[in-house]
């Protein structure tokens, strides 16, 4: 490598990265293949997850592997790093890496581009003992896991057992957590077709919401949003309760803040987020969510030459002001604005502000029963669904799993099918260790809001 390269460096392999770097690679591809410019990218995991399809993947429709995009597909013109970034030396412009094989590695870099992304709050005592979150792809694997297994256990049990067995407690009711929810007993209703015995047993659902209205992210104006879910909702027999908080979890169930207990064989939470925090970023300015804050160019503040995009910065909406929304859509447009001003750094032209006002945000509650809106126009129904449908379509990574991923959805069309709930051994099944006491992370320091 010539001493005069240039070497871009972007740690993590989700959303914001992969967009990123596919402004980089557009803008900067003569100069890559020149020689002139180098990319790597510093990631432990082998695929990148799409979690638009977490619900559907959860709840039988799409298989696993067709959420899983190869990320040696995706950066096929980066050199791929296996392993997690620990230290960032901004002085030396060194990055300090475990790999996954158990050695050390020190990167250097000209530009460096932080897309780490953000993992699950575990603040609430017994959380991360007894709960099953989904933001990490092992959390996502055990919360299935565990959904098949209660399901089986109760279709071999009496009536009294299976209707113990089938209560569930949702954490959130964000956009994540009623998506869950409904997604969930459309499942559960599916299952009884599977198993017969089941047919007369009325599962439990409980979703648990600390505010006083459902999807508390949504502007005032669309309460026919917020309308049509309560009542998608409660025709699946949802127990919606407001205004309460879990104080604790427990292997049999939930604490709420108003004194109560809620007896639940499986708590699922989609509540709050964690800011991932490498070794060397301490100094640098985070506002109250511990996101670190970057300027109107993506840069982070006070830094020339480190970059930002997706749930680990905060990025100012160019209209209000105020945070852009931490979702998908954020991160992949910040991404690909950071990418394009990266490159313009490089070729030494003028830096352009992000300037994106946004889209709106959607979720499913079931098949043909979308709901969500676009520049503040609320849809409802198949229209909804459609549209979030064609939408994930489009921001799939890889084209080649979308296609195997449409696959699965013309299955369900044609035979009217989820995929068969397996039967998992119980000894496959217990409270599972926590990913923070899994070796490999006690280097990665986590910050909570």
């Amino acid at each position: 490598m010539e001493n005069n390269t240039k070497q871009i460096v972007f740690i993590g392999g989700g959303y914001a990265s992969i967009w990123a770097y596919r402004s980089v690679v557009e803008e900067l591809l003569i100069e890559m293949m020149m020689g002139r410019v180098r990319i790597q990218v510093i990631c432990p995991e082998e695929f990148h997850f799409f979690h638009g399809w977490t619900a559907e993947s959860l709840t039988g429709i799409i298989q696993d592997q067709n959420r899983m995009s190869p990320l040696a597909e995706i950066f096929k013109h980066a050199e791929i790093i296996k392993g997690k970034a620990v230290h960032i030396d901004t002085v030396s412009r060194v990055v300090q890496v475990n790999m996954n094989n158990g050695t050390h590695l020190t990167v250097t870099y000209d530009h460096l581009f932080m897309g780490m992304g953000s993992t699950d709050d575990s603040s609430i005592d017994g959380l991360s003992d007894y709960a099953y979150q989904l933001k990490s792809h092992t959390g996502y694997l055990r919360c299935k896991m565990r959904i098949q297994f209660l399901i089986r256990q109760a279709a071999g049990a009496d009536a009294v057992a299976a209707q113990k067995l089938l209560r569930f407690t949702i954490a959130g009711a964000g956009f994540t957590g009623v998506e869950i929810a409904a997604n969930l007993a459309e499942m559960l209703q599916a299952a009884k077709k599977q198993f017969p015995t089941l047919r007369k047993i009325k599962p439990t659902i409980q979703l648990i919401n600390s505010r006083e209205f459902l999807l508390p992210g949504l502007q005032n104006s669309l309460q026919r949003i917020r309308k049509y879910t309560e009542k998608i909702l409660r025709l699946y027999g949802i127990e919606i309760l407001n205004r309460v908080r879990i104080c604790r979890v427990s292997s049999q169930g939930v604490h709420l803040s108003d004194g109560s207990f809620i007896e639940s064989r499986m708590v699922i939470s989609t509540i709050g987020q964690c800011r991932n925090l490498i070794n060397g970023t301490q100094n640098m300015e985070r506002d109250g969510e511990k996101r670190i804050i970057t300027d109107s160019f993506l840069r982070i503040k006070d830094h020339q030459d480190i970059w930002g995009a997706g749930d680990t910065v905060r990025v100012n909406h160019a209209k209000t002001n105020k945070a852009c929304t931490s979702n998908a859509l954020w991160a992949i447009k910040q991404g690909g604005h950071a990418g394009k001003n990266i490159a313009r750094a490089i070729l030494s032209q003028s830096l352009k502000p992000f300037t994106y006002k946004g889209l709106g945000q959607c979720a499913s509650l079931g098949i043909g029963k979308g709901m969500g809106e676009i520049y503040g126009i609320p849809f409802t129904g198949w229209p909804a669904w459609i549209m979030r449908w064609l939408f994930f379509q489009h921001f799939m990574p890889s084209k080649k799993i979308m296609w195997r991923e449409i696959s699965d959805w013309f299955r369900l069309l044609m035979n009217r099918k989820r995929n068969q709930i397996k039967g998992i051994p119980e000894e496959m099944n217990p409270i599972f260790v926590p990913d923070r006491m899994k070796p490999g992370n006690f280097n990665q320091l986590v910050y909570q809001n």
